[in-house]
């Protein structure tokens, strides 16, 4: 089950992704046109005039946009817990 938050979150992030690979694609073949609907897009997002932006940079804002999305996974470290050895022998003595 999702947690509250969690399927408008990841929505988001889907959107954002989609658009991030239509630009990554664009870069790839080096277009340097910006097709209308992956303007509009961007224009939803916020980035006005995308048209007057290089695809590389407008990148750089979706995947500035996406980093908010994206999960922190905080790896913990455990401390390994150290014996203290004992200068003394815990043998009993053996007398000979």
């Amino acid at each position: 089950m999702l947690r509250p938050g969690e399927s408008e979150r990841r929505g988001g992030l889907r959107r954002l992704d989609d658009i991030l690979e239509s630009l990554e694609q664009l870069n790839l073949h080096d277009k340097t046109e910006l097709p209308d609907h992956v303007a509009e897009a961007l224009v939803l997002l916020g980035i006005e005039q995308p048209h007057a932006v290089s695809i590389p940079q407008l990148i750089e804002k979706v995947w500035a946009m996406q980093q908010p999305y994206l999960i922190t996974i905080v790896v913990e470290r455990r401390r390994r817990r150290r014996r203290k050895l004992s200068t003394e022998s815990t043998l009993p003595d053996q007398a000979h």
